[in-house]
């Protein structure tokens, strides 16, 4: 009876620890790169830091979290190892050949300890990815705006490093980018409802059905909040009949509520439209941009 209420109790634990995983939220696209368009080669400028300030923050993100460091996943593979084998093999703590009542309460409580300090490692990983992140030169996100306007942000500041893209005649730079900043709000508070039928209008039939596919695998709502946000316009170009420009965003949001700290997000968004005054830009591809 007390060997099964003790596989019972390690399953129970191992189940809600699987499904936390999987349960994460992410923001619209889950942190991939897909779609139709070609990547974007020139990796744009990161934000500028103070230098007194930078190397001592990458210093920590840069190190395993956790009272263990970097022994934390030999530790944890310990713990997990000692329990199940007083489980299965008996010789339990004490020494009756069989778990006791004291075994399971062990087990339990290492389990629960192991799942804690695994969790808060993940956390504090995701946290520290958003330390080294500038706020002074960033815009936050217009709440209010008009669902069919452009407007309601103003265009981010320039990134070092990178050349100005060339602009074709009449292509309005600001305005573009507001709007831009607006879809990028839109369909993450519509992921966040999973409100797939807004996401359709606002994307390619490619994108829409990687998004649709990620619904199916994470039914449940998000709760991706965005906290601060900036774009700049890497290029624009024409390619049969369609003006095709990438879009270098970089965010700042919390994917979970258990986010403490809001993380940085650095994504290239590949928008395009048939040439033509009457019709509107849709998200080609979502392109992750590597540390």
């Amino acid at each position: 009876m007390l060997r099964k209420l003790s596989i019972a109790v390690i399953g129970i634990f191992l189940l809600a620890f699987l499904l936390d995983g999987l349960a994460e939220a992410r923001r619209i696209g889950g942190g991939r790169s897909f779609g139709s368009r070609p990547s974007y080669q020139n990796k744009p400028a990161t934000p500028q830091s103070q230098p007194n300030q930078a190397q001592p923050q990458q210093g920590v993100a840069g190190r395993p979290g956790g009272l263990f460091g970097g022994f934390g996943g030999m530790m944890g593979g310990m713990l997990m190892g000692g329990l199940l084998g007083s489980l299965l093999f008996g010789g339990g703590m004490g020494g009756l050949g069989g778990p006791g009542l004291l075994d399971i309460l062990g087990i339990g409580g290492g389990l629960f300890l192991l799942f804690r300090y695994l969790k808060s490692r993940r956390t504090s990983a995701q946290d520290a990815g958003g330390m080294s992140y500038q706020a002074g030169g960033y815009q936050t996100h217009d709440r209010d705006m008009s669902r069919t306007s452009w407007g309601g942000l103003a265009s981010g500041r320039e990134d070092a490093g990178v050349a100005a893209p060339a602009i074709p005649a009449g292509f309005d730079v600001d305005e573009f980018l507001k709007g831009a900043k607006a879809a990028y709000n839109r369909l993450q508070d519509s992921w966040n409802k999973r409100d797939l039928e807004d996401i359709r209008q606002f994307t390619s039939p490619e994108v829409w059905e990687e998004v649709s596919r990620q619904a199916m695998e994470e039914p449940a709502g998000s709760k991706t909040e965005i906290v601060l946000i900036n774009a700049k316009l890497l290029e624009v170009k024409s390619e049969t009949g369609e003006t095709i420009a990438s879009v270098y965003f970089d965010v700042l949001m919390r994917e979970s509520a258990e986010e403490q700290r809001p993380k940085q997000v650095r994504e290239v968004w590949h928008f395009s439209r048939k040439e033509g005054s009457d019709s509107f830009w849709r998200l080609e591809g979502i392109q992750q941009m590597e540390e």
